[in-house]
């Protein structure tokens, strides 16, 4: 519905006409802010350049994605020259006319529900960038919104964006991943945790080797399979950034663009990885059959209520799954780094950061030889799983390879906001249900080890 403003408002001024949803309409009537206008203004909007008209769209300036987008539509009419470092950032290269920040332009006019020019920014988008709108499947998400469905990002511009995400999620480098090409993937898999008898190996299946006499007969034995299921779990959030990030004039448009969702899709992913409980979303480690939990107290809990000592980690180490000794990485809580920087053994001789080597170095982040990440997706310390002792690439991560992005004006017009939405589908699990019973018949250890 189209109002005149009879007072400023949000930056625009006594007399400019505007299109917004009929409910923000008539309470700005009420208001006595604007008039109700009649007749049909898109002819006047769409002779408008693509900064007025992202103007329009947007009913102010102070979202920081809005703002770096109508800067982006400055530097897209500016020469080669003056535009590529500024869109790229400096020593950067591409087209200024057909990148990520272009899409997302077009992605954010093409929901604006404005006639001509959403219709002339849907067909850029499926001609220039072959991206097509996919509707989302959650009603109540479109209600909620005012988005009914995204536009599928374009495999150049998603497979950047998955390189940044990998970048902060140090999970899903070490995992495997395995594409999806429909909503569900079943594979099956050996099975490893099914317990053998005395003396067999658990780790072929159950397949046995005997010792036998010529000419006597072989017993015959067969690998085990399990069946493992992947459903392409939806993954959205909405966007948050900070002003700070467009003060440097240096900073690239299209990096930061770049980098503002890949990393929303990194974080949510990886706690997911870690923490979820498997409905609705992957299957973490701290909630999973085949993660044991354990402790420097009798192999059953922490050694102190509150802290990681030595002996908790000695008791984590034990209880790796031994193929995964050169493989497995800490994962720990923030909260634990005051514990780990202290920490000392039977002898009470500092053990992480060395007399030599004293309080001025950069300490060297491992523990026995294996990586250290620090990352706030754990419990705090004291919790279980604060610490944890993980073998990443015995964890499955499907994919279905696509991320969504959407806009809205309309959610949060009396906010001054402009409202972006993504959508990702993956899904994670282990590779194994439960714990693996050694060929002992009673040790059990895992590629995933928690402190209890």
């Amino acid at each position: 519905m189209f109002i005149e403003l009879k007072k400023a408002y949000f930056g625009k001024q006594p007399g400019e006409r505007v299109d917004v949803e009929e409910a923000s309409a008539k309470n700005l009537i009420e208001q006595g802010i604007a008039l109700a206008v009649g007749g049909d203004h898109l002819g006047t909007l769409i002779e408008k350049q693509i900064v007025g008209m992202l103007e329009g769209l947007t009913r102010g300036l102070n979202d920081t994605i809005t703002r770096t987008l109508e800067q982006f539509a400055h530097e897209q009419t500016r020469s080669r020259k003056n535009g590529v470092p500024a869109i790229f950032g400096e020593g950067g290269e591409g087209d200024p006319k057909k990148n990520f920040g272009d899409w997302l332009l077009n992605v954010a006019l093409a929901g604006s529900k404005n006639g001509k020019r959403a219709v002339v920014a849907q067909e850029r988008l499926e001609k220039e960038y072959g991206s097509m709108f996919n509707t989302w499947q959650k009603a109540a998400l479109g209600e909620a919104s005012g988005v009914t469905g995204g536009y599928i990002v374009p495999p150049d511009f998603y497979q950047s964006l998955l390189s940044i995400a990998a970048e902060e999620n140090t999970f899903r480098q070490r995992a495997f991943v395995q594409p999806m090409a429909s909503a569900t993937l079943q594979f099956p898999y050996l099975d490893i945790t099914t317990v053998q008898s005395a003396g067999v190996s658990p780790f072929f299946g159950g397949v046995q080797a005997s010792w036998t006499a010529e000419a006597q007969t072989r017993t015959e034995t067969e690998p085990q399979f399990k069946m493992m299921e992947l459903k392409a779990n939806e993954l959205s959030g909405y966007s948050v950034s900070s002003n700070v990030l467009l003060q440097d004039a240096a900073f690239g448009l299209e990096k930061f663009l770049m980098v503002l969702f890949g990393r929303a899709v990194a974080w949510f992913e990886e706690y997911a990885f870690l923490q979820g409980n498997g409905v609705g979303k992957p299957l973490g480690i701290l909630n999973a059959n085949a993660t044991i939990k354990t402790g420097g107290n009798g192999g059953t809990t922490r050694d102190t209520a509150g802290h990681f000592y030595f002996d908790d980690m000695a008791a984590m180490i034990a209880r790796l799954l031994p193929s995964s000794y050169t493989k497995a990485v800490w994962y720990v809580s923030p909260t634990v780094v005051s514990d780990l920087i202290q920490l000392k053994d039977g002898a009470n001789r500092a053990i992480f950061i060395s007399i030599d080597q004293g309080a001025t170095k950069k300490p060297v982040w491992k523990l026995l030889n294996l990586p250290v990440i620090i990352t706030e997706k754990l419990p705090a310390l004291g919790t279980t799983g604060d610490v944890c002792l993980i073998d990443p690439s015995l964890y499955v991560i499907g994919d279905r390879m696509q991320l969504e992005i959407a806009a809205s004006e309309h959610v949060n017009f009396l906010k001054n906001q402009m409202t972006w939405r993504f959508v990702q589908r993956v899904d994670g699990q282990p590779w194994m249900d439960k714990a693996v019973t050694l060929q002992d018949g009673t040790s059990k250890v895992s590629p995933f080890v928690i402190l209890n």
